[in-house]
């Protein structure tokens, strides 16, 4: 990717400052995340970090001022990785690398290395969007060590489909539900509150204050949620998106139980879109090895599947 197609794809214009870029990136990264998104494209997030990244290579992060365009020497990737402390998961598919960004001598970014590789449990010391980069990484090697030598490659829209499921099913077994909610959550007694939202359904009112909200069903990893009368009222969201990753694979594990009740002041509107805030408390069952035995065999399912696409 150059710099033209990374202001392309942040929609930019060349003009902006450090400020506006952000805005932009942010607002991008709401629309086209996982949890939000109706883009085809399963890559798409990625794009947009990677993009953003280069972008902001012109800023310093003191004044919002573009740098000098003088090239800078390039950092040698390290050829010895050293062990990384945070918690492991012995049962996870495979390991997966730790990534750290390096800075220059003004502390702006010029790319990452890798500095540790296993089976690490994500902790706050790791950057959220690193770890997400590791395991995109990770997924690319297994895809690509089932097809080595094949001349076909399946088409890019169906390659990025099965990155974005292998993806995802790995980002479960690299969280540990209570370590995380224990740092982005609140325990209240013997569950954890969250601040959520839910996305309202086109034409649908705005829940009353206190009315209590039911699971309905997940679709493409999206958790539907009811009134109780049985009518889809939309879908469950989060200012935080790392709890995407951490609640809604709950749901799909059988692993959670919660209450629903939509806030105070509820109405809200982000990007066109309608929602209504609400509380929400999860209380997470006993863990279950079946679940990390069954996401295993998905992940096989799904190399197996695309080691035989198009063939």
């Amino acid at each position: 990717m150059n710099k033209s197609t990374a202001r392309k794809i942040l929609g930019l214009n060349g003009t902006e400052d450090e400020r506006a870029i952000k805005r932009k990136y942010r607002k991008l990264m709401h629309e086209h995340h996982p949890d939000n998104s109706e883009s085809e494209d399963s890559e798409l997030a990625a794009k947009i970090n990677t993009a953003y990244e280069m972008v902001m290579k012109d800023f310093d992060g003191s004044d919002g001022k573009h740098r000098s365009t003088q090239k800078k020497p390039t950092t040698k990737r390290s050829t010895k990785t050293k062990n990384w402390n945070a918690k492991e998961n012995k049962n996870a598919y495979c390991a997966r690398p730790i990534f750290h960004e390096v800075e220059d001598y003004d502390g702006s970014s010029i790319g990452t290395i890798e500095i540790a590789r296993g089976k690490y449990v994500w902790s706050k010391d790791e950057e959220f969007s690193l770890f997400l980069k590791s395991l995109y990484e990770t997924s690319k090697e297994l895809m690509d060590n089932v097809r080595p030598s094949l001349f076909f490659e399946p088409p890019a829209v169906i390659k990025q489909k099965y990155l974005a499921d292998i993806t995802y099913l790995l980002t479960g077994q690299f969280i540990d539900s209570s370590l995380t909610l224990n740092e982005l959550a609140v325990m209240d007694t013997s569950a954890y509150k969250i601040d959520a939202m839910v996305e309202l359904e086109m034409n649908t009112p705005v829940p009353k204050p206190g009315t209590a909200l039911y699971p309905a069903g997940i679709s493409k990893h999206r958790l539907y949620l009811r009134n109780k009368g049985g009518e889809i009222v939309g879908y469950l969201s989060f200012k935080d998106d790392r709890l995407y990753y951490v609640i809604i694979p709950l749901f799909e594990q059988k692993k959670a139980q919660v209450k629903i009740v939509v806030a105070d002041n509820p109405r809200s509107t982000r990007y066109r879109k309608k929602y209504a805030d609400i509380d929400l408390w999860v209380k997470i069952k006993e863990n279950q090895n079946s679940a990390i035995d069954n996401t295993n065999r998905k992940i096989d399912e799904l190399l197996e599947k695309y080691a035989k696409e198009g063939l």
